[in-house]
């Protein structure tokens, strides 16, 4: 947008001296008769910029001194082609007028330089830009890209920050290192990350950490190149974009796609749901179900597990679960669009407001959890969590049950058999898909968004999947040597999903 000059009437002219320079005052303007000497000033009622043309011999034309209200300005006002064109071309003091001042800092003889690139066609504004822009970029390094992205991704109105996102770009930073991190984000090369890349995953043998850390940076680099293609556009100017150096990682498929990625798991042997062999499964019920009784066995640990496997959660999901009457006791979700997942006895309902993909997720709870649920909440008194924290030590930092991890080997251990916490979800993926339930409800039940608008006005409403949960609950108990489930009243059986 054009700034208004103070005043229409035709630029005050007289010859520039550091005398009239250091006089100017923003509030008054100068007024000078035809032969330059000033006889007075008039107010400047219009409180905007004025100009003042320099008529002194060794200046170009259309150099003029620009007054306003914190700064004058030497400027370069000329005609080129059809176009009027005003240039910056200095500040005062940073500039001078008079005999004695050194080339580089005397207004007319850089204003003459200028005026010369002007007529020999070259846009001088643009030009500035993009020195501009150079020098900005090469204060700009890597580091501040990743600080750039966190900073925005934690103030988003339109997200929850996920403590695992967080961390995970932390880790990630920790990996490139300071002699990365501090290379300016403009000369970072594809080379650079090549190093990185082989050293981490060929040498030290960290695959994935390696691909990941690639990842992050291809995402903060569009994330960067996205808010300078705003800028531009709010500019009305061309973005100077930088060039992606994790890109060509990308492009020439050195990173595993999803279907590389399955492969290479199978022939690890991880991502192992319990049910895919009927037998595992058996023993880990069994040993799981004993184990609420056993004095000497973890019953956190094993609640937590059949919660776990039987709804189909995530761990995280299952750590930090309230009971619904005692929301009042818990810590603030830190968040304004975090929630509380909660347990909520009385309608029989798991509620997870804070999930993976930030969709709200209720499920309803089959007999045998339910009665679970029951027995915890007389065991874990006026604790507002299901699973309260269960460690002494000073330094645990959770204020809830956070990880199985001692109960786990002791489980592996016995039943000789590897698994993680999550193959508990994918068990249950599993159960589901064996027992023919379409794939939209199964989805539906793993809380896997997909498949558009008529994917969503077909969802089951929560009484309708009621019978499906307890079907899904007595499939699981059915791999038991003796069922667990107490006796209930089943409402509600069918195998046909369709």
């Amino acid at each position: 947008m054009t700034k208004k000059r103070a005043t229409n009437k035709p630029t005050p002219k007289t010859v520039l001296d550091k005398r009239t320079v250091a006089d100017c005052t923003f509030d008054a303007i100068p007024v000078f008769d035809a032969s330059g000497k000033q006889t007075g000033t008039v107010p400047n009622e219009a409180q905007a910029f004025y100009d003042i043309h320099d008529t002194h011999k060794d200046a170009p034309t259309g150099f003029r001194l620009r007054v306003n209200r914190s700064v004058k300005t030497y400027v370069l006002v000329q005609r080129v082609a059809s176009k009027v064109k005003t240039v910056s071309v200095g500040r005062h003091p940073d500039l001078l007028l008079g005999a004695g001042v050194a080339p580089d800092r005397n207004a007319r003889l850089v204003a003459a330089e200028l005026s010369a690139r002007l007529r020999r066609g070259e846009d001088i504004n643009q030009t500035k830009r993009e020195e501009r822009l150079a020098t900005q970029k090469s204060e700009v390094t890597l580091r501040v890209l990743f600080s750039r992205w966190m900073a925005d991704y934690v103030a988003s109105a339109k997200r929850d920050p996920r403590e695992n996102t967080i961390a995970a770009v932390e880790k990630a930073q920790q990996r490139l290192g300071h002699k990365l991190l501090d290379t300016p984000a403009d000369a970072l090369t594809w080379r650079d990350l090549e190093v990185f890349f082989v050293d981490k995953a060929t040498k030290k043998g960290h695959l994935t950490a390696a691909e990941q850390t690639i990842r992050w940076v291809s995402a903060v680099y569009n994330k960067e190149n996205h808010r300078i293609t705003l800028d531009a556009l709010q500019a009305k100017s061309q973005p100077s974009l930088y060039a992606n150096p994790a890109e060509i990682f990308i492009k020439t498929g050195a990173l595993r796609n999803n279907a590389e990625l399955e492969r290479d798991y199978d022939k690890k042997g991880v991502r192992r749901p319990l049910s895919g062999q009927r037998e595992h499964f058996r023993k880990w019920l069994d040993y799981v179900v004993a184990a609420r009784d056993d004095l000497n066995k973890s019953r956190t640990g094993a609640d937590y597990m059949l919660l776990t496997v039987v709804l189909g959660m995530r761990r995280n999901e299952t750590a930090g679960l309230l009971w619904n009457d005692r929301l009042s006791k818990a810590p603030e979700p830190g968040h304004a669009l975090r929630g509380y997942n909660f347990i909520d006895l009385d309608h029989a309902v798991a509620v997870l407001n804070v999930t993976k993909n930030r969709y709200a997720h209720r499920i309803p709870i089959p007999g045998f959890v339910l009665q679970m649920l029951r027995e915890r909440r007389l065991l874990v008194g006026d604790s507002p969590y299901v699973f309260p924290r269960v460690s002494r030590s000073k330094l645990a930092k959770a204020a809830h049950y956070n990880d199985p991890r001692s109960f786990l080997d002791e489980v592996k251990k016995a039943i000789k058999v590897n698994f993680s916490t999550h193959d508990l979800r994918r068990t249950f993926g599993n159960i589901v898909t064996e027992m023919g339930l379409p794939d939209r409800l199964a989805r539906q039940l793993l809380n896997h968004k997909s498949g558009g608008v008529v994917a969503r006005y077909a969802d089951q409403s929560l009484e309708q999947l009621r019978p499906v949960m307890e079907d899904v609950e007595d499939e699981m108990l059915a791999y038991a040597t003796t069922s667990p489930k107490p006796k209930r009243e089943r409402h509600f059986k069918t195998r046909s999903y369709a």
